[in-house]
């Protein structure tokens, strides 16, 4: 399952406080298209969609569209600071157990 880093929780929790949005709202994952592009969008829903794949991670409430989950599974959201201003980034999670 896709997971945040502590650092990612915290950048997304201010984000969220700063958009009004409400401290119980999920953070959702989903796949996006655009032409042939492919790619995951982040926001804030009230409740999970049927069929997304739940957990929490630092406090933080997350749902993944099950079309992404698998593709998901031992990635982190984390923040890359190198720039002017930090950005979200995934990235492979070293600490996920082996199977």
């Amino acid at each position: 399952m896709l997971t945040l880093t502590k650092t990612a929780a915290t950048l997304l929790s201010e984000s969220r406080t700063q958009q009004g949005i409400p401290d119980d709202a999920t953070l959702r994952v989903a796949p996006t298209q655009q032409g042939e592009e492919q790619g995951i969008s982040l926001g804030f829903v009230e409740a999970p969609h049927s069929g997304d794949h739940t957990a929490t991670a630092h406090g933080m409430p997350i749902c993944v569209d099950a079309q992404v989950a698998e593709s998901l599974a031992g990635v982190k959201i984390d923040v890359d600071t190198a720039g002017d201003s930090p950005q979200l980034v995934l990235v492979q999670d070293d600490a996920q157990p082996e199977a």
